[in-house]
């Protein structure tokens, strides 16, 4: 009996290499926007204690403009921060993309090899009927030759 054999074998190891190396890529990407927000998070968090440094009353003319500084300099890094934050969102999601693509791809030579494997198992089962048929007419034909000799034994 044939064994069963899978010629696109070797395109499907290449595929799910190339799912996990997708999976790798969005689990990077998604520590690096986890670290972008939280450097975003830090920009606000700095540009809304220079704001509040402005916001008090009988501060120093030197404190008031070292203020007004920090938070220039507060606000030009949250907008880097955001900026940064939305560019790793857009890496992240082209990853995920990556994934959900080269997961199709393998589950797609899933289908297709489960389908040869079904061909196969229909075929294999044809011939073991075509066997079956040919021992249960062999056998037929060597009992209706003996029956007949021994009836030929039997006629005077």
């Amino acid at each position: 009996m044939k064994r069963f054999t899978f010629s696109l074998q070797t395109v499907k190891d290449v595929r799910r290499d190339g799912e996990t190396a997708a999976m790798e890529a969005l689990a990077a990407r998604l520590q690096v926007h986890a670290a972008a927000r939280d450097a975003a998070e830090r920009s606000r968090q700095r540009h809304d204690a220079a704001e509040a440094a402005l916001r008090r009353p009988a501060a120093q003319a030197a404190l008031l403009v070292q203020a007004d500084r920090d938070r220039t300099a507060a606000r030009a890094g949250l907008e880097s921060a955001t900026l940064d934050l939305s560019e790793r969102g857009f890496a992240v999601s082209a990853a995920r993309r990556d994934l959900v693509e080269a997961r199709r791809a393998v589950e797609m030579l899933a289908r297709l090899e489960e389908h040869h494997r079904e061909e196969f198992r229909r075929a294999r089962d044809a011939e073991e009927e075509r066997e079956l048929a040919d021992v249960i007419e062999a056998r037929s034909a060597r009992t209706a030759t003996l029956a007949r000799r021994a009836a030929s034994l039997r006629a005077p």
